[in-house]
């Protein structure tokens, strides 16, 4: 089962992007997300490379971002990591402490 439909069954609503590109356009047109979860191995542009858009816009510096990948050792510090293969019930964790840290106190 795909990431998006098991989030989707959590109650998230859920944007997938299919690769960096994609994935800049998105959020040059909507407001910030949530949380970000991002593989660095994307085709086209690589996930570096939307780490690197992310870090360059401050409306987007607050989003927590987590790297999700295969290739661990291409992760740059600084972003939360989840190895795959996945586990989900960690992953779920980080999303539901991004959405409690952005609710109004």
């Amino acid at each position: 089962m795909l990431l998006s439909e098991l989030f989707s069954r959590e109650g998230f609503r859920v944007d997938v992007a299919t690769d960096g590109a994609d994935a800049i356009g998105f959020l040059e047109h909507h407001e910030p997300p949530s949380a970000i979860l991002l593989d660095l191995l994307m085709p086209g542009i690589l996930g570096s490379s939307v780490l690197a858009y992310l870090e360059s816009k401050p409306s987007l510096e607050h989003v927590p971002v987590a790297i999700v990948s295969s290739s661990p050792q291409l992760a740059p510090g600084g972003y939360r990591l989840f190895k795959k293969p996945l586990k989900f019930a960690p992953l779920l964790e980080f999303v539901r402490d991004a959405c409690r840290a952005q609710l109004p106190p």
